[in-house]
């Protein structure tokens, strides 16, 4: 472990033996590294490295360097809560980015709007995690990556044409209900319903029993709503029990759990694709920085590494512009940035006082695992 890395936990669990690093921009990172959502964290965790990094080398921000101080919310609510107070508190961190899933953000939302710091969203998706505090005079939170209701607005107009008896089986955290609940308020806008809903709880292995639910039912395709490891569990429990309907979903149908899958298990599994590492020369670029720093091989959901970059890059760039490392400047601050170059495409005006999504439904394609690849469907 490095001088600066030991600085910084001294700072963070106030030990006197070490000195705290000065005249540094920080920024906090609050990501799984460990439990249910550790594959996601790791991702997400690329993505801000790289972007701190590059940051870091063409002169920090205001000629300081950034250093993120990154704690691992153990994919639990308290452990997000504990930890996003360390960050403004001892800490000091000016921002703060994560976490990856919607439940630990619902619990670090209120801590952030209270203390007035930005909290930029990675992947948390959950709709209504940016509109908690659209009302207030000062709206803290922010998000990089797309809501779920835009990715399932996305899904069912690829689907409901194709697949006119869908089903739900979702997981029973907030976000696989936030998500249900989305998919059911579109599928009425529409004049439809789900044939059937199932629940299942996050970590569940043996889902024969609500697989075999769904099956007296008469779904032509069935969407499954939470983390990757849970999408594989059903996949491997709807073979079990031979029912062979459409299986789609939203950004986790890209994870890796689903890649480990048998190819005759994966092959079909369709679902919401955000970005793929050759969309454009930058993602090129970050994907040739992950295979080489973090030696990784084969295929990553490179989405998750985009919406880490993308959402450091505009915090840092935020900071930057307001010159200040005070919460409400660099709120505000975001709120005006006229250009942002993210990796596939510059936004213009990216946020604003009534949205603060970065991305929009038609930013999205459908992708499809064919062959233990993700392939980019024809709309």
């Amino acid at each position: 472990m490095c001088l600066r890395t030991l600085a910084l936990l001294a700072c963070l669990l106030g030990l006197p033996s070490l000195a705290c690093p000065a005249e540094e921009a920080r920024i906090g990172v609050n990501i799984p590294l460990t439990g249910s959502a550790a594959d996601i964290g790791q991702y997400l965790l690329w993505g801000v490295e790289i972007a701190v990094a590059e940051t870091n080398a063409s002169g920090g921000v205001g000629g300081r360097p950034v250093q993120a101080v990154i704690l691992d919310d153990e994919t639990s609510p308290q452990k997000a809560a504990e930890n996003v107070r360390l960050l403004i508190g001892r800490g000091n961190v000016a921002a703060v980015l994560g976490p990856a899933n919607s439940g630990n953000a619902l619990a670090m939302i209120p801590i952030m709007q209270e203390a007035q710091k930005p909290l930029m969203l990675l992947t948390a998706s959950a709709t209504k995690l940016t509109t908690i505090y659209r009302d207030a005079p000062k709206n803290y939170i922010f998000r990089a990556t797309l809501p779920d209701r835009d990715q399932i607005k996305k899904l069912l107009d690829w689907a409901a044409p194709r697949y006119p008896r869908l089903a739900i089986a979702c997981d029973t955290t907030p976000y696989g209900q936030l998500a249900k609940q989305d998919m059911i308020e579109l599928m009425a806008e529409r004049g439809t319903a789900p044939v059937g809903v199932v629940e299942f709880d996050l970590g569940e292995m043996d889902m024969a029993g609500k697989i075999r639910e769904l099956q007296k039912t008469p779904a032509d395709a069935v969407a499954v709503l939470s983390l990757g490891k849970e999408v594989a569990n059903f996949v491997r429990g709807a073979d079990a029990v031979g029912f062979k309907p459409r299986l789609i979903g939203q950004y986790p149908f890209f994870l890796h759990p689903i890649k480990e899958l048998p190819d005759r298990l994966s092959n079909g599994l369709t679902g919401v694709l955000g970005s793929s590492a050759q969309d454009s020369p930058k993602s090129r670029e970050i994907d040739a920085i992950v295979r080489a720093r973090y030696r990784h091989q084969g295929y990553y959901p490179f989405k998750f590494v985009e919406a880490a970059y993308e959402g450091t890059k505009l915090v840092l760039q935020a900071m930057s512009e307001a010159g200040s490392d005070q919460g409400p400047a660099i709120r505000d601050a975001l709120e005006n940035i006229e250009r942002f170059q993210g990796v596939s495409q510059e936004f213009v005006r990216p946020f604003s006082r009534e949205r603060h999504e970065l991305y929009r439904v038609e930013n999205l394609s459908m992708g499809v695992w064919r062959s233990g690849d993700v392939v980019r469907l024809e709309q």
